[in-house]
């Protein structure tokens, strides 16, 4: 197949899609100088679509941010924030050989017992409820209590998008693991892998994301897959263990971390570390970590100055 044929063939889903979904479960999302912004959690903004690079000197922070929101972080090229990655997978004839050693055995013992398919959302309303309970606990992370009610939403919210779709590994005919996939353009990003604590021997994590893989990869719809960017918390390098034996590559890129100027009195380089100090004492351990990978990536990344002062050094 010609490129030219190969990109007729894939299928580019507007980035607007995915605003509405986002939309219908409350996230407010702005749309500046053709890219999206939403708040990731309150008054946290990050960009989509996810496989973009973005320059600082493109970002409007005011017009981003605008009342409601402190910080924004987004991925933008190197030299301009803190050295990172985003997982991506690209091979189009993917199958085993791209599986490390040790995980090879796992997605043969995966498909084994597990039966692997694309299924309704309607299922996951059924089913889908308990895996999102059992993985929260897994991670050592608290249970909301409004948990049903969010799910309920989310799966609603997801059956009414364009490029939205959801695969389940079963065993026995129960549902022991799922992913929510939406492509933004032609790039299908994982956001969603959920599974059951008591099917966790038979792999069905392996085996589900390797026939995803699978099958959109080999249909030539889309250009690759994304597994989202590095965590700013420390300790999930056992999540990217995995990602990297199912084959995904670490994409190089830069995150930066930019604060709004009514906050930046409050929230720098020095304030911060302290204010994830009273989070920890507040007993917000999860908040508290994402503050600390915050607080040491925007201490570690270029100020603007800087990042001017390489641009110019480089074009003289």
């Amino acid at each position: 197949m010609t490129q030219g044929s190969d990109t007729l063939s894939r299928e580019y889903v507007s980035p607007e899609h995915y605003a509405e979904f986002l939309e219908r479960l409350g996230h407010r999302v702005r749309r500046v100088n053709d890219l999206y912004w939403f708040n990731t959690q309150r008054g946290v903004y990050t960009a989509f679509p996810f496989h973009r690079s973005i320059s600082c000197s493109q970002v409007s922070r005011a017009e981003i941010l605008q009342r409601d929101g402190v910080l924004l972080r987004y991925g933008c090229p190197q030299g301009e924030g803190v050295a990172s990655f985003r997982m991506l997978c690209a091979d189009p004839d993917y199958d085993f050989p791209a599986l490390r050693s040790r995980t090879r055995t796992q997605v043969r013992r995966g498909l084994e017992s597990c039966q692997v398919e694309q299924i309704d959302f309607d299922l996951l309303q059924r089913a889908g409820l308990q895996l999102n309970v059992d993985t929260l606990i897994r991670q050592g992370r608290s249970v909301p209590s409004d948990l049903e009610r969010y799910w309920r939403r989310f799966y609603e919210a997801a059956q009414q998008t364009p490029g939205a779709e959801a695969w389940g590994a079963f065993v026995d005919g129960n549902l022991a693991a799922y992913l929510i996939s939406f492509a933004i353009e032609d790039v299908a990003n994982m956001t969603i892998v959920r599974s059951a604590t008591a099917h966790l021997g038979c792999y069905p994590n392996n085996a589900l994301v390797f026939r995803f893989l699978q099958e959109r990869l080999r249909s030539g719809k889309v250009r690759c897959v994304s597994y989202g960017y590095q965590s700013v918390q420390s300790g999930t390098d056992s999540l990217d263990q995995f990602k990297s034996g199912m084959g995904f590559i670490r994409d190089a890129v830069d995150q930066r971390i930019e604060i709004a100027a009514w906050a930046r009195p409050f929230l720098n380089r020095l304030t911060l570390p302290a204010v994830a100090r009273l989070l920890g004492l507040a007993g917000n351990p999860e908040q508290t970590a994402k503050l600390r990978g915050i607080a040491d990536w925007y201490r570690q990344q270029p100020t603007p100055a800087e990042i001017l002062a390489r641009r110019e050094k480089a074009a003289a």
